[in-house]
């Protein structure tokens, strides 16, 4: 049983790298994937296919984009040279990212950040998403009671959403004004009128990459509340970069990068918090009752996916502080490998509603960033804080741990 389980799920991992190495956008993906999370954490010798593909789109898919193709980039979607609209630019860039890079300049006076997409990038993954058909089969068969293709057109939608620089200019709006006057949050105000869908302009802010905090603990406990809260109010942020967030001089944590987000509905984020709830209290019961509304789990199978996850996690589930860093995500992955054959009952048994994909990724986007930064703190207190309380929610040393 669980042979065959992992067997269809390596058919579903043959096809999607099949696909990411002919696809022209495919080593993009996979650098983004691979700047996500450590390779090391990919199991050996089965993953060392996956591992390698990943390093080697890291280490080529982040060269520059060439000056002049930066300038005519600007004066397409300004219609003008950028010196008529800036005061300054610069032409090196602070920032090289798979999809884009990121330049300082001064607009009126004031410092900005002018994120630049990657040209021919949106028309390359526009074209390279008609493949994704060919993964619904060997993905229905992984997870039968997976609807593949509705979470198929879920990851197009989204990753649409994520090439149109102008969609994240307006998000980033929306969570710059819902964190205006935050004591312990910034997100940098877009300016609107030069963000475009390939150019987004922001205000400019100083501050240490979350890998070099002074306070790695404050820092990513700062982080869980900013996720996991902003849950509360309707919103997910699913790509907690390192890159992309700053430890400002006065304390307070800024993010800056707001390309793969969704709305989400409320009434879901409410069961989803019960979810936790029941998961981090140990109740069976409860838990199953609510992953059977979410339609992840039938109630009958959550005992086992209960005592499966308590035992995978370990103490970065109870309520003492934990170390959260790259040898705990090995410790944890070799224990549930260990339980593979109840493992595979679960796989076959479970599935994810389209709507829950994003927010599925931001919560593993979220603690694999603090993974690879390394912090220690009270992540189960955190978690629940942040989802009862959203970005109101008391985050003092005492109560995350640090």
């Amino acid at each position: 049983m669980a042979d065959d389980a992992f067997r269809r799920i390596d058919a579903v991992l043959a096809v999607s790298l099949r696909l990411v190495r002919t696809a022209p956008s495919g080593k993009v993906l996979l650098a983004r994937i691979a700047s996500a999370i450590d390779v090391e954490w990919i199991p050996r010798p089965d993953g060392e296919a996956i591992a390698s593909e990943l390093q080697i789109a890291l280490d080529t898919a982040g060269a520059p984009i060439p000056w002049r193709q930066v300038e005519r980039t600007l004066r397409d979607a300004w219609g003008r040279r950028a010196a008529a609209e800036l005061d300054e630019l610069d032409p090196e860039p602070v920032a090289v990212r798979p999809g884009s890079q990121v330049h300082r300049g001064v607009l009126e006076g004031a410092a900005v950040a002018i994120k630049v997409q990657r040209p021919g990038l949106a028309r390359s993954v526009r074209q390279d998403l008609a493949l994704l058909e060919a993964v619904i089969a060997p993905l229905a068969a992984a997870f039968p009671a997976l609807d593949a293709s509705a979470l198929v057109a879920e990851f197009r939608e989204r990753v649409l959403d994520e090439l149109d620089l102008e969609h994240e200019a307006v998000t980033q709006r929306r969570f710059h004004r819902a964190l205006r006057d935050h004591p312990l949050l910034a997100v940098p105000a877009p300016v609107m009128r030069l963000s475009h869908e390939r150019v987004l302009v922001s205000e400019w802010v100083d501050g240490v990459p979350l890998r070099r905090a002074p306070d790695p603990e404050r820092a990513c406990a700062l982080l869980v509340l900013f996720v996991l809260g902003a849950a509360r109010g309707g919103l997910i942020d699913a790509d907690a970069d390192p890159d992309d967030i700053l430890a400002l001089p006065d304390g307070r944590l800024a993010i800056l990068d707001f390309g793969a987000t969704r709305v989400l509905d409320p009434e879901r984020v409410a069961v989803a918090t019960a979810a936790l709830e029941a998961f981090l209290d140990g109740d069976a019961g409860r838990f199953g009752a609510t992953l059977e509304r979410l339609g992840w789990l039938p109630a009958s199978r959550a005992g086992a996916a209960l005592e499966l996850a308590r035992e995978a996690l370990g103490e970065l589930a109870g309520p003492d502080p934990s170390r959260l860093d790259g040898d705990a995500v090995l410790a944890a992955r070799d224990r549930l490998w260990r339980r593979r054959d109840q493992l595979a009952d679960v796989i076959a048994a479970g599935a994810l509603a389209p709507e829950d994909l994003w927010p599925a990724r931001a919560v593993g986007q979220l603690f694999a960033t603090i993974a690879r930064v390394g912090a220690t703190g009270t992540w189960s207190v955190l978690a629940r804080t942040a989802v009862r309380e959203g970005w109101s929610a008391p985050i003092t040393g005492a109560a995350a741990g640090w």
